[in-house]
């Protein structure tokens, strides 16, 4: 039975029946990222000296790392959680799945649900599974983390939350729900100004609410920083989106993918 819940969404942290497993140094915490990451699957020992120390670890590194996974250990048999946990096995170590769940993996697990229900035309539980998903973040991916090869990692968990957020909010317009969709891409844009699927979903809210100079406004601000930043002009689905609107085309605007009719 599942005891253990391990988070590496925001802060690093393990809670066993709501009490916190106390991880008392950065090294811990490191150890049982690199496993939470790859749950289910062994890590080898040189592998995850490597991602503790990079390519100059000490010499002492195998022992030191030893030492680790007996204080996150003795962390759980400290509140009553189960040592196996973390398992030993012939090349490395491992987070047994039968005792401990990870924040990213339910979030992954919804996500491709979510999609699945899409395929189904099930959008509003599709809608609810992604809310879900995200609300599972607490803050940045492997925050209090200073690893730069772990960080690596959390970049790639961001790319997931950012293509989730713009699924959801995609379902939100689809549904009709555009006002909160305009205000959180509005912040949006301003975090990830190189992403077109921001600026489309941003065109297609305001011009579905009835705003479309505002619509056509995004894609002049997004022309000029992309031009300006890259060198590059909008892809197709912006310059199809801008076609549409400019002359209110019913027929263009629902072969855009993500645009519904108004």
């Amino acid at each position: 039975m599942v005891g253990v819940q391990i988070r590496i969404l925001g802060p690093i942290s393990m809670i066993s029946q709501n009490v916190p497993v106390p991880l008392a140094g950065q090294r811990q915490l490191r150890v049982l990222t690199a496993l939470a990451l790859v749950s289910g699957r062994t890590v080898n020992t040189p592998e995850l000296i490597a991602q503790l120390w990079g390519e100059h670890p000490p010499r002492t590194a195998p022992g030191q790392l030893q030492t680790s996974v007996w204080m996150i250990r003795r962390a759980l048999a400290s509140v009553g959680a189960p040592q196996e946990t973390v398992l030993s096995t012939a090349s490395g170590y491992q987070l047994d799945p039968a005792y401990c769940e990870i924040d990213s993996d339910i979030f992954r697990r919804n996500v491709a649900t979510a999609k699945k229900l899409v395929r189904a035309d099930l959008k509003e539980e599709a809608l609810d599974l992604l809310r879900d998903a995200l609300a599972l973040w607490r803050g940045p991916a492997l925050a209090t983390i200073s690893s730069s090869a772990l960080q690596t990692r959390a970049a790639r968990l961001e790319e997931e939350r950012v293509a989730a957020l713009q699924q959801r909010i995609g379902l939100e317009i689809t549904l009709g729900q555009y006002e909160e969709a305009i205000v959180e891409l509005t912040d949006l844009i301003v975090l990830h100004p190189l992403r077109e699927e921001l600026y489309a979903h941003l065109m297609q809210a305001l011009y579905l609410s009835g705003r479309q100079a505002d619509a056509l406004a995004v894609f002049r601000r997004a022309r000029s920083t992309l031009t300006d930043e890259l060198g590059i002009y909008p892809g197709p689905r912006l310059t199809t989106l801008e076609r549409a609107i400019l002359r209110q085309d019913a027929d263009m605007l629902s072969a855009v993918p993500g645009l519904a009719r108004r």
